[in-house]
Formats: C-alpha cells, structure tokens, sequence
C-alpha cells in the first residue's frame, strides 16, 4: 500500500466522531481484550486509570503543540516502534506498525514522528473484530470506537477516497 494523504473534501467527515464520546474517561467501561490508544492525552487517562493497552500511538503533541512526553507514557511496560507519519498522511509504515503490533504478543507504544491522528482509519481497519480504538476528540472527551463490520467499511471507504501518493511523483 502506498502512503495516502488526505484530500480536503474529507477533512470535514473526518472532523466527525466515529464511534461514542465520552466526556470523562472514568465513566468508561472496557470490555474487549484488544484496546488500541491514539493521541498523548487518550494514552495517558487509560493507563492512568491501570488499563494496559494493546497498542498505545502518540507523538509528543497535543493540539498541535509540543508536549513532555508523559511519564506514564515513557514507563509503560511495552515494545516501542518509532515512525515516520507526516501531517495530513497515512504511510506505508504506520500500517505497517499497527498490523506488526496487533500480531505480536506483548503491548507496543507507537511513537510517531510526525502526526498520528490518521492512524486511527488503520487501527480500525486492521483491528479484529470487537476491538475497542480510543482517541481524543480535542476539548470534548475520548471516542470509543468498538470495531466491527460497519466501522471497518466505512473506514475502507475513506481510505479509497484518500489520494494514494506515488512515491516517484513530485
């Protein structure tokens, strides 16, 4: 698969939550044994609240604005995988990471060099059924995506509709 970037026409859809918004984290309920967490903040609430994720992706940023990686981040037990993701772009690399972390047997934190809200379309396209992907939606609460049929078609419709970019053009 080609790296993908994101065409304007979906920046408004995608704006959008996918799944439920919560608005505090403590009235979240986990029942799925694959939990995959995009975004520093989201990362930090989950195992802060003694959730150990499957896969945790941050990028040392939020809102855009450089952050100290938070401790808890840094001291999860996990495998980590550094990436390159530009802004506004889904690589090659980043589905990579997800699909390699889903099938291995420990926990991985994912750190992104770049931007990772995006991979939140692979975490629910190469996550098994009944996964649960957790991301912020900035200002207003973390949105739960349980993965199934429906999420999983919906998320292969936008990534056809993401302009697939050819590595040799300019």
């Amino acid at each position: 698969m080609a790296s993908l970037r994101l065409p304007k026409h979906l920046r408004k859809k995608l704006k959008k939550p996918f799944g439920h918004l919560i608005s505090d984290v403590n009235k979240l309920e986990i029942n799925s044994e694959t939990i995959i967490c995009i975004g520093d903040k989201t990362s930090e609430e989950i195992l802060k609240k003694g959730i150990k994720p499957k896969i945790c992706v941050y990028d040392g940023k939020i809102k855009r604005k450089r952050i100290q990686i938070p401790d808890i981040i840094k001291k999860f037990d996990a495998k980590k995988i550094e990436i390159k993701n530009p802004p506004g772009s889904l690589t090659e690399e980043a589905f990579d990471a997800i699909n390699f972390a889903l099938k291995g047997e420990s926990s991985f934190k994912i750190w992104v060099d770049g931007e990772e809200d995006l991979i939140t379309l692979a975490a629910i396209a190469l996550a098994p059924l009944d996964s649960l992907v957790l991301y912020g939606q900035p200002s207003e609460g973390v949105v739960v995506v349980r993965v199934d049929n429906k999420n999983k078609l919906k998320i292969n419709g936008i990534l056809k509709e993401m302009e697939n970019e050819d590595r040799d053009s300019k």
